[in-house]
């Protein structure tokens, strides 16, 4: 039956006057497209986040420790994922397997077609607000890394909700809000303005010759220390040393680092929420049942329609 469905919405989008077929992707021709940072960031970084190139389970356990969906109740399923970048977590759904329909705004979607070739997946470039005529087709909707970078927060809550079925479940992961200044909030009004091309070459510049300065103060120094000496030298720096699924490797630690650091400062929009924000949007949409969590610097919402 959901093979069915699969092809049916299949029919949907071939039967859309709005979509073109490119490269093996539905092309939105209304989309006009503010995160050309992440299709930069993706093309640069095709696998790094992936499992199945670190030999690490990082993407897999975030996905389902986050979601607390059951991975043997989601084979033969539908699942439409909301900004997918490069295809990290169309690689886990695909391997539960789901049925997916992949959707990425920026060029990143082409590269996620490269990476995860399948017959039970179809890709989009598309924004998340377009897709109103497939609402009321999923069993699964995902969105993670992507609703804090939207212009406005409760239109896309709204329409992560209307894609679900009746009795779909959906997850949705947000930057938690901090309430003091960090060196991503101290540079990012200057950093979002910049071409992506020319930010993505001071990172690269820089990150490799600071990285050692920077694990030295988050290793070496006593954790109150170094909080008080990264705030004084606010230089962006993402340092994944000693966290567990993440190659150590010092190589690719800088790559992350790279990565990770770009990501922060590039996107056009960036709207942490409180916890008590998130539960009042989420409230407004409509979920019948709903859990919000704090899980570190990322707040996590769980639902049903």
């Amino acid at each position: 039956m959901n093979k069915d469905n699969f092809f049916n919405i299949k029919k949907i989008l071939d039967n859309n006057e709005f979509f073109t077929k490119e490269k093996n992707v539905y092309v939105d021709n209304r989309t006009k497209d503010y995160s050309g940072n992440f299709g930069l960031q993706w093309n640069k970084f095709p696998l790094t986040q992936f499992d199945s190139h670190t030999g690490l389970p990082l993407t897999k356990n975030r996905l389902f420790d986050s979601s607390k969906w059951n991975v043997n109740d989601m084979k033969n399923k539908v699942v439409i994922e909301l900004g997918s970048g490069a295809g990290r977590f169309t690689e886990i759904l695909l391997a539960a397997g789901c049925y997916v329909f992949s959707v990425e705004m920026s060029n990143a979607i082409y590269v996620n077609a490269i990476n995860n070739k399948s017959d039970n997946i179809i890709f989009i470039k598309s924004s998340l607000n377009n897709l109103e005529f497939l609402n009321n087709l999923f069993d699964y909707v995902l969105c993670y890394g992507v609703a804090q970078h939207t212009p406005n927060l409760l239109d896309t809550y709204k329409s992560c909700f209307e894609l679900g079925k009746k009795g779909g479940k959906i997850s949705i992961d947000h930057y938690a809000k901090t309430y003091h200044p960090t060196s991503k909030s101290i540079w990012r009004p200057i950093t979002k303005r910049l071409d992506p091309k020319t930010l993505f070459k001071i990172v690269n510049f820089y990150i490799p010759y600071y990285f050692n300065i920077d694990t030295f103060i988050k290793i070496k120094l006593p954790s109150i220390i170094s909080k008080f000496v990264r705030f004084s030298i606010p230089i962006p720096c993402v340092n994944y040393t000693n966290t567990k699924n993440v190659p150590q490797d010092k190589k690719k630690l800088i790559e992350w680092a790279i990565m990770d650091t770009y990501d922060a400062l590039g996107a056009k929009y960036d709207n942490p929420l409180s916890l008590d924000e998130l539960k009042k949007i989420v409230k407004k949409v409509g979920l019948n049942s709903f859990e919000v969590k704090k899980n570190g610097p990322i707040l996590i919402l769980n639902g049903m329609k």
